[in-house]
């Protein structure tokens, strides 16, 4: 792996908790609620009937069918299930209300909510909620026991007690009065974490106009998209909901105090490592959690991946595009945080070290004039200096590489491959390699094609007898080198593979092609942006009729998340099956170490099928699910240590990243070693260029293990009947008495089929 993309290599790492640790005792833990407060009224009762519906159900949903407001607010709502049919068994303990109001931006900033109900918590003001639990105000509950309730607050809001200290994290008093003509907010959690999640929102005027003026800056699809179900403090689902008390005016004391308001805490989790404050030497922590080791798995500046307000975008919202049209020093800040507004930086804050270029800024009323988009052509334009992702990717959309030969390619013979570098935005229209300034800038170009084979008699790629260390391909430069030239063809080029197929190969042949021509995105004319151009293969028939290798993982589903996945430099972009012919069953990370590795081992499995599994299920301590992680050499001896990583949605949702039924024990997999898959190295032997004394795990156990890494797991798989194999060379796996007998289980169709066991939807 290069050195160049470590940081991205933390993939999944985004989102590392996104709050899912985040406990704010303002806001209430999450889970089941408490025993209910003195003065608080006797809950409704509900029948074991009601309650086991509920538990049943599959999805509710929590609808509010109306607000009045004389001094309290009395709330109508309904909950029904996926068949739309009344839930009666909710009851005080259940749920949670709050209500905010969403109060204009002063002298042109962004308006922001604040919530009514606020408890004072070390120091600090947090929003909070009526609940019933000890401590908490709670209201009357009414079940009308047909699905309808109605809850009365227990919060006069035209009376409302402002908490001391009553200011914002930066010493600003809050505003608790309450101004009937504003949009207002109500919201209920459903708070018992043995039902399905779900959340009632409702906005309105209490003076009866209207709702005219809304602030609906991130659609919870967006989130979801990676978080499958963004869930915080145990049930909370909805970011209409968090953001009633992650408002300016809730934060954590502390030295400096810690805000947090949504837009600055979610904006600094999903960037941490890159904020300049952890640069520093500060971790962003809230609350006791660190963030600082969060990773998110793109580009941080595409913003449109979590707020688009473009008309006919898929799950756009009315203000998404609120950080065009109004930034401020708050969204700002909290990337940018080495920038201080004021005359001086904050003594608390040391990594303050940059004076805000436009002088002092006491308020946001100024911020649109140099920031918000169209007022300048240069990075002052918020846009322009925040669409550097989407420029790199209609740079890299004017490379195709195209791979239109191999020749001979049986076995004894020397291939002759011809490619072409083409324009698709342009008719295709050919590049010359030899002249154009994106393939000829040093190091900021890269071009090469890769051959690889299939081990004689199996499926998967493991290039065996062609001379080079752990089962890695022919590779040959296509750039400066003299023994590539002129095709046929105006536009295309050749070259002679470096040695030729072995005599005994049988099977296919898979030339691939990958690289970064230089883009000059940055600067114009300086052609040093390494350009993401999608890497390409084809494969060709050394004996018989090639037989497509599986399709296992769906590179659309890796960039609901990644964006583009774009690896080793830049070098391999958005194809998993150029990936396998170089992470294949023979591969391990040992050419990269000296020696014993940080994870004390002296070598790491790299095969795509239990690399990227161990790589996503992380460290169980840390959200995952292994015991251990994964530590991962690559280029120039660098160490990629995914033990922090958490995947951000639903870890046994295998379709997540899997193409089809895949994950599923059918097909190859019913009988893998029978079928040709071969088992992954985790020991190479005395040979790195002869893998016939390589130490394997069989097929199935090697993938499942890359997950369930418990010595429990490990012992059932080397049950007699389960017949696992750990550490033994490829001979003994073929030659062995009994095959693997998962499938017998765990199978498609079988009372532990993995669909079942995963409990994929």
């Amino acid at each position: 792996m290069d050195k160049n993309r470590t940081s991205h290599h933390q993939w999944i790492n985004l989102a590392a908790a996104i709050m899912l640790t985040l406990a704010l005792a303002g806001c209430g833990g999450g889970g089941g609620g408490g025993g209910s407060a003195t003065g608080t009224p006797t809950p409704p009762s509900s029948s074991s009937a009601d309650i086991a519906a509920l538990t049943a159900a599959t999805a509710l949903t929590m609808t509010i069918t109306g607000v009045t407001v004389n001094n309290s607010p009395v709330v109508d709502f309904t909950v029904t299930n996926q068949a739309g049919v009344g839930m009666a068994g909710l009851t005080a303990a259940d749920l949670r209300f709050n209500i905010a109001k969403l109060m204009p931006g002063t002298n042109g900033g962004p308006s922001i909510w604040q919530d009514y109900i606020n408890r004072s918590n070390g120091g600090a003001v947090q929003g909070s909620q009526e609940r019933s639990a000890a401590g908490y105000a709670f209201g009357t509950l009414t079940n009308h026991g047909d699905g309808t309730y109605t809850y009365a607050f227990a919060t006069d809001i035209k009376n409302v007690a402002c908490p001391a200290p009553c200011t914002d994290a930066d010493g600003k008093a809050l505003d608790l009065s309450d101004q009937p003509g504003l949009t207002n907010r109500v919201t209920i959690q459903q708070a018992n974490s043995a039902y399905a999640k779900t959340a009632g929102i409702f906005d309105f005027v209490p003076d009866g106009r209207a709702v005219t003026t809304t602030r609906d800056i991130v659609s919870n699809a967006k989130c979801n998209a990676c978080h499958s179900q963004l869930a915080a403090h145990g049930t909370r689902v909805d970011t209409k909901l968090c953001v009633t008390c992650h408002n300016p005016g809730s934060w954590v004391a502390g030295a400096p105090n810690t805000t947090v308001d949504f837009k600055v805490m979610i904006h600094k989790i999903h960037n941490a490592p890159n904020l300049p404050s952890v640069i520093a030497g500060t971790p962003y922590v809230v609350n006791g959690t660190d963030f600082s080791k969060v990773v998110f798995p793109q580009d941080v500046r595409n913003c449109t991946k979590c707020h688009d307000g473009t008309p006919g975008a898929t799950n756009a919202t009315a203000q998404g595009d609120n950080w065009k049209t109004q930034p401020s020093m708050q969204a700002c800040g909290s990337c940018h945080d080495d920038v201080y507004f004021g005359a001086s930086p904050d003594p608390a804050k040391p990594y303050q070290t940059v004076a805000h270029p436009g002088g002092v800024m006491t308020d946001n009323s100024t911020c649109a004039i140099c920031h918000a988009a169209g007022r300048y052509t240069d990075n002052k334009d918020i846009v322009i200096a925040h669409n550097f992702p989407a420029r790199l990717k209609a740079a890299a959309a004017k490379f195709k590489y195209n791979i239109i030969s191999v020749t001979p390619t049986v076995a004894g013979s020397t291939p002759v491959i011809t490619f072409s570098v083409t324009d698709p935005t342009n008719a295709d229209a050919p590049y010359d390699i030899k002249t154009a300034a994106a393939f000829t800038a040093g190091a900021s170009s890269t071009l090469t094609v890769k051959l690889g084979w299939n081990t004689p008699g199996k499926l998967d790629f493991g290039n065996d007898n062609n001379s080079l260390a752990f089962g890695q391909p022919i590779s040959i430069n296509l750039l400066g080198n003299a023994a590539v030239t002129a095709g046929a063809t105006p536009g295309t080029f050749t070259v002679t593979a470096s040695s030729a197929i072995p005599a005994t190969q049988t099977g296919a042949l898979r030339a691939l092609m990958e690289g970064h021509p230089a883009g000059d995105v940055t600067t114009a004319g300086t052609f040093a942006d390494r350009l993401p151009v999608k890497s390409v293969f084809k494969d060709f028939a050394i004996t018989g009729v090639v037989a497509p290798r599986r399709a296992v993982v769906d590179i659309a589903k890796c960039n609901v998340c990644h964006g583009t996945l774009s690896l080793h430099g830049n070098n391999r972009t958005d194809e998993p099956g150029v990936c396998v012919v170089c992470h294949n069953p023979n591969a391990t990370d040992k050419s990269r170490r000296t020696g014993v590795g940080i994870d004390g081992k002296t070598e790491e499995a790299i095969d795509f099928k239990t690399m990227i599994h161990g790589i996503h299920a992380g460290q169980a301590d840390k959200g995952g699910f292994r015991d251990k992680g994964i530590t991962i050499y690559g280029f120039g001896g660098s160490v990629n240590d995914f033990s922090t990583v958490v995947f951000p949605g639903k870890l046994n949702d295998c379709t997540m990243c899997h193409a089809g039924t895949s994950y599923q024990m059918t097909g190859v997999w019913d009988a893998p070693t029978a079928k040709g898959i071969l088992g992954t190295t985790i020991s190479t032997g005395a040979s790195i260029t002869d893998p016939a004394d390589n130490l394997r795990i069989t097929p199935i156990a090697a993938v499942c293990s890359s997950c369930h890494d418990s010595a429990a797991t490990k012992t059932h798989m080397q049950g007699a009947f389960q017949a696992a194999l750990f550490s033994v060379t490829q001979t003994a796996i073929d030659t062995a008495p009994r095959q693997e007998a998962c499938a017998y289980c765990h199978g498609a169709g079988k009372l532990l089929d993995v669909k079942v066991v995963h409990g994929v939807p």
